[in-house]
């Protein structure tokens, strides 16, 4: 906490909007020519649109395409493009839930290493971000940080107030603070067929899983969180009465329901709430609120993402300025923040007065203080190369437990078991990492 206030501090006094040293490869950008590409998913390219203008300032040489794809297409494009050898972008986006998947491959740039030294930045981003991005041994790092995700509950103000609940983010904090607060909540916005709080119950039980908690750095698997149990029993009670909509399509379904006020609350990463006011549900600003996680869940993330270099690109100089600029610039990520709403993991940013400013969308709250105040929480947790399937694996099996009204301790069980049997590949690779790194 001491760094990061320190960062703030000295962020105060800067007349640049510029990062203390983080100039362009060689300190001269007009040095520095060619196209680069830049490759990830939307909203990203969105963000950097907003910000190439202000790059090209410094570095006019440089053209900058942007290559996006819908986010399993561009990860399976950027997999195969690093197993390849050929097709990567200059510049590529990152996701979180891969980052344990290339952290220890070649096929990044490594910026702890000559001409990145990355290391020097690393105070100005967030602990539990850079670490993530961190090899097995710590001697790599594949991705500069871009955004993070403090994980918000976002509501229909509207809806809420319909059921004859409170509206103002304190009180419904105070009164979903417990899972029978939640219920209760549930149960008033419920309309048969028509109306529900939330899209699926196992959500309640995931939700406690969002930053991905799921190993220890020696590779001890473990579901024991404070709070879970409690949340899974919740989650069977609100499926055993229907009051979970049980959409099938998460994601666009959700979207929709949610822009039709037939679900009344989603959780998700702070960047959620770009999504919404960009083309999920434009027309709804006002009816909308953020507050802090139900249930007494400990603030926690949910996504984020980071920039790396495939070693395959030919101008990773140009790469570089790009990523310095775009990542670890007031300029660069405030001018993205504004676009995208994609919060920055970049701390010398958030000393802005924007941070202070009332949001109309959120019926004038000031949702970015709250995720500056949730992202000084969250505690740093250890990323593998099982986490994206552990994710999916509790997800699907959480659902089916509900479905078929098992008890709170039989569905744990059978998690532990899907995950053994789910992972063992991936499991068997990673534990030869911390072998061959000295860690086991």
């Amino acid at each position: 906490m001491r760094k990061r206030t320190l960062a703030m501090l000295l962020c105060l006094v800067m007349v640049s909007c510029l990062g203390a040293g983080y100039t362009g490869a060689e300190g001269d950008g007009g040095a520095l020519s060619g196209k680069i590409v830049v490759g990830g998913w939307p909203a990203g390219d969105d963000a950097f649109k907003a910000i190439i203008p202000g790059f090209n300032e410094l570095y006019p040489g440089i053209e900058v395409e942007l290559v996006f794809q819908q986010g399993s297409d561009y990860n399976q494009m950027l997999q195969t493009s690093i197993s390849s050898g050929f097709g990567a972008p200059d510049v590529a986006m990152l996701e979180q839930a891969w980052v344990g998947r290339y952290k220890d491959s070649p096929g990044f740039e490594n910026l702890l290493e000559e001409p990145y030294f990355a290391e020097s930045m690393k105070d100005d981003f967030v602990e539990f971000k850079w670490n993530l991005a961190l090899s097995t041994d710590k001697t790599r790092l594949v991705g500069l940080v871009w955004d993070i995700g403090p994980a918000t509950m976002f509501y229909r103000r509207d809806v809420f107030a319909d059921a004859g609940l409170p509206t103002e983010p304190d009180e419904i904090e105070t009164l979903m603070s417990t899972w029978d607060g939640v219920l209760q909540v549930a149960e008033a916005v419920h309309i048969p067929g028509e109306r529900w709080l939330v899209a699926r119950a196992e959500s309640l039980y995931m939700w406690y899983f969002l930053n991905r908690p799921f190993y220890d750095d020696k590779l001890n698997f473990s579901l024991d969180v404070p709070g879970a149990k409690e949340a899974l029993e919740a989650a069977i009670t609100m499926r055993k009465n229907g009051w979970d909509a049980q959409i099938v399509d998460t994601w666009n379904e959700t979207n929709a329901a949610l822009d039709a006020g037939k679900l009344a609350m989603n959780v998700a990463g702070c960047w959620y709430g770009g999504f919404l006011k960009n083309f999920i549900s434009p027309d709804t600003s006002g009816l909308w609120g953020v507050a802090r996680l139900p249930g007494g869940i400990p603030d926690s993330n949910n996504g984020g993402s980071y920039v790396g270099i495939p070693t395959q690109s030919q101008v990773k100089d140009q790469a570089w300025a790009f990523i310095k600029y775009s990542m670890a610039t007031n300029e660069g990520q405030n001018g993205m923040f504004k676009a995208v709403d994609y919060f920055p993991g970049f701390i010398p940013s958030w000393a802005d007065p924007m941070y202070d400013e009332a949001d109309d969308y959120f019926g004038g709250q000031k949702a970015r203080a709250l995720w500056v105040d949730i992202s000084q929480n969250v505690q740093t947790t250890y990323s593998t190369l099982m986490d994206a399937a552990v994710e999916d694996i509790l997800n699907n099996e959480v659902n089916s437990g509900l479905n078929q009204g098992l008890s709170a301790d039989d569905i744990i069980e059978r998690l532990y078991k899907a995950v053994e049997e789910g992972t063992k590949q991936d499991y068997e690779r990673n534990l030869e990492l911390l072998q061959d790194a000295g860690l086991m």
